[in-house]
């Protein structure tokens, strides 16, 4: 994909800058780009520098440099986005119906469409930021949007000093993080540039940092926006000067950085820490057959782990290729953009999936797969409600154990993701020839995900 940052320099007066940003998203389009990216408050001079009661002594309402969320300057950027057929996301100082403020970044895809918003979540103050004096902070979690080219998420100018919220974006399935920014250039900018350097490579994403410019009553905005890879590679550079700054980007680089040097994978998505959303039933408290129920009470998949390795202790043979079958399931699930709720239940599936092997070896001296799905699927059961998990994935989760030997009859994508990671360790594991690992892709594969590792594993002859 082509993305494209757009450094601006901002007018006293609105309707300069709308105009402007406006007249980019059209030259962006035009030079090809996918997606354009503009810096925090796309709209107005920047404001914060000035604490509240300064304006408010010079006659200035904190509240005049806002827009409500549903001004048509909002519809301005859908149109935008519609009529040059490019994902657009631009940052306003929003006001809304109950009197609070936020920073805002909108997301647009190329249909006009809104997708979503992200609010900055950790408000600054300081000199030359008086942020804690006009913004509300979120209340919602971070929140990622899938597109054609991978789930982008956003992260909000200061929020990026906070580890954890990139981090969050990347726990919820991004491959793209995007960061609206004001940055002075009386600012440690080497350091904020090691700082995503060094963040883009520990998340497997990558990041694109979009700056104002230029001179606002003394506050020079130094530029310098960049884009760097999952392997912390610089990618694109800007200048201190008004610029559209492209880059290509393959967000598939950031599931080969996953492959190769999974840190992400190792991060424990543990909620009262990382606070992020890629489901809506992901992280909001719902009622399940009268009961309440949280994903933020529920075991993590770490402890399904540690519980599987315990069910299958002394036996290191099944408990690689159950690890190995979960990451498998992990990248597919990721790459093929899995609601979070999903996802969770493809990657347990996974862990479990042969858990009846044992009992099928010592019962019926045999490992066919009948065996293991007759008796896989009660003792998934037993393991999981022991380990405190709702009855919609116990349910769920069994379902698959009972049947991951069965190919036809296939009821969705966490079935269809168990089957071809479970196949891609099986094809490697038993030694199979060509003929049978050919036979397997034509008959078994249907995601683009699964299709790809297999075909990195085993190239067509």
């Amino acid at each position: 994909m082509k993305l494209v940052l757009a450094q601006m320099q901002m007018d006293i007066d609105r309707k300069v800058n709308e105009k402007k940003a406006i007249a980019l998203a059209h030259q962006a389009a035009t030079a090809g780009a996918d997606l354009l990216l503009y810096p925090e408050l796309t709209l107005t001079p920047f404001f914060p520098q000035y604490p509240s009661r300064m304006l408010e002594g010079m006659g200035i309402s904190p509240a005049a440099f806002s827009i409500e969320k549903n001004a048509d300057i909002i519809s301005g950027f859908a149109e935008a986005a519609k009529e040059n057929n490019i994902y657009l996301c631009p940052n306003f100082y929003i006001k809304e119906d109950e009197g609070k403020f936020f920073d805002r970044s909108y997301f647009f895809e190329k249909t006009g469409r809104l997708v979503g918003t992200s609010d900055m979540h950790h408000i600054f103050t300081a000199e030359n930021f008086y942020e804690g004096d006009y913004y509300h902070p979120s209340e919602e979690p971070f929140k990622v949007f899938p597109t054609p080219f991978g789930n982008v998420g956003v992260v909000i100018c200061f929020d990026r000093h906070v580890p954890e919220s990139i981090r969050a974006c990347a726990l919820a399935g991004a491959e793209i993080v995007l960061i609206p920014t004001a940055n002075l250039t009386s600012e440690p900018l080497d350091v904020f540039k090691a700082e995503i350097v060094a963040e883009a490579y520990q998340n497997n994403v990558f990041i694109a940092m979009t700056n104002r410019v230029g001179d606002e009553n003394g506050l020079i905005f130094a530029g310098d926006s960049l884009v760097v890879d999952p392997n912390g590679k610089v990618l694109s550079e800007g200048s201190d000067r008004e610029d559209l700054i492209l880059c290509d980007i393959d967000p598939g680089e950031a599931l080969r950085a996953r492959q190769i040097r999974p840190y992400i994978g190792f991060c424990v998505p543990d909620r009262s820490v990382y606070d992020f959303e890629a489901d809506e039933s992901s992280w909001k408290n719902e009622r399940l057959e009268g009961e309440e129920y949280s994903r933020r009470n529920e075991p993590s998949i770490e402890d399904v782990y540690m519980a599987m390795a315990d069910y299958d202790e002394g036996d290191p043979k099944r408990i690689q290729h159950f690890t190995k079958v979960y990451y498998y399931a992990h990248l597919i699930a990721v790459g093929e953009h899995l609601p979070m709720k999903v996802r969770q239940i493809t990657e347990i599936a996974a862990m479990v999936h042969d858990i009846g092997i044992h009992k099928a070896e010592r019962d019926f001296h045999t490992t066919a797969g009948k065996y293991q799905e007759r008796l896989g699927a009660p003792e998934a059961v037993k393991l999981l409600r022991d380990m405190g998990f709702s009855d919609e994935i116990v349910n769920r989760v069994s379902y698959l154990v009972g049947h991951h030997h069965t190919y036809n009859g296939i009821d969705g994508i966490d079935y269809q993701i168990l089957v071809e990671a479970d196949f891609i360790v099986n094809l490697y594991e038993d030694d199979e020839d060509l003929k049978a690992r050919e036979t397997a892709f034509s008959k078994i594969f249907k995601t683009e995900t699964g299709k790809r590792i297999f075909r990195q594993m085993y190239p067509e002859e």
